[in-house]
């Protein structure tokens, strides 16, 4: 599913929106996610999950193209950690 069909979707279930209503809202909650996650702060959506990032730090690694040792720098990963409703859902017993 991408970002259309998840409107299209919303759409089909509140009728009495528009389109551009709806791609505005969508628009609105991935931009707070992404402020939040930039300035590192954790996004809990309970049931859900919950959006958090991790630093790695600066470490030696290998280029796979020759094998020589190279230096990755520090770097922030978003990461997504389940939240037990959905876990259930997803792995129904």
């Amino acid at each position: 599913m991408n970002k259309s069909n998840l409107i299209k979707i919303i759409l089909n279930k509140n009728k009495k929106y528009k389109f551009s209503e709806i791609e505005k809202i969508v628009d609105l909650f991935f931009k707070e996610i992404t402020n939040a996650l930039t300035n590192q702060r954790r996004i809990e959506l309970r049931g859900f999950g919950s959006f958090f990032t991790k630093i790695r730090d600066k470490r030696i690694g290998l280029n796979p193209k020759n094998g020589q040792k190279i230096e990755i720098d520090k770097k922030i990963h978003p990461k997504f950690k389940m939240g037990e409703i959905l876990f259930k859902k997803i792995n129904p017993k």
